[in-house]
């Protein structure tokens, strides 16, 4: 287990039913609001398209779902399965991807947003948080190839979808820079910082949870 948030900061919202249910509530007001910046994306598009435009929304949902898990169970008897496994680094993986994404495409095209309150500031602040908030799952969650594999080919999904397809993001800016590239590039590292944080190799023997 490998996570850059101290046990004094991530434990009380795993181990604290209160806390971990404010935290809940603010993942939900974050899923809505989220959801309003995409509506008026949404009805260019069909709906089963719709998981693939709505990026970090989603990644709040699986989150949100992640934590629910915890409830009955606890940190430390979590179990580890392929269904829970698979949303574990579902959640990890598009948590720190479109956290990044996010803030690298907010700076690099900065005149568009900034000094904006929320278009910049608010939007930047909030999806750090998602980076930060993606490292409470390794006190408690696991991956496997398995579940690596089912995020690759999610993220591969979703970044031919964006620009082959302009499924992307609407942005305050005629075309989409380096993103095109940029985007399978966090994708490789999000994987890769779940197969590190996550300890993918748990079923090797004497292999044992911190």
């Amino acid at each position: 287990m490998r996570t850059i948030l101290p046990e004094r900061v991530a434990l009380p919202y795993l181990d604290v039913g209160l806390s971990r249910f404010l935290l809940l509530c603010v993942n939900a007001l974050g899923i809505l609001i989220g959801l309003n910046f995409y509506l008026p994306q949404l009805p260019e598009h069909f709906v089963l398209e719709w998981p693939l435009v709505i990026d970090s929304p989603l990644a709040l949902v699986w989150m949100t779902a992640s934590l629910l898990t915890l409830w009955g169970v606890g940190r430390v008897d979590y179990p580890s399965t392929p269904f829970l496994d698979t949303l574990t680094t579902l959640a990890f993986a598009s948590m720190v991807k479109y956290g990044l994404w996010t803030a690298f495409t907010l700076n690099y095209f900065f005149t568009a947003y900034y000094p904006h309150v929320w278009d910049y500031w608010g939007i930047l602040f909030t999806h750090l948080v998602m980076v930060g908030e993606a490292f409470l799952l390794p006190y408690y969650g696991r991956t496997s190839r398995l579940a690596l594999g089912v995020t690759a080919l999610w993220f591969l999904a979703n970044d031919v979808a964006d620009y082959a397809f302009d499924l992307h993001p609407h942005l305050q800016v005629a075309g989409t820079g380096p993103l095109p590239w940029v985007t399978p590039l966090l994708s490789v590292g999000a994987l890769a910082l779940a197969w590190y944080c996550l300890d993918e190799g748990r079923d090797a023997p004497g292999d044992a949870r911190p």
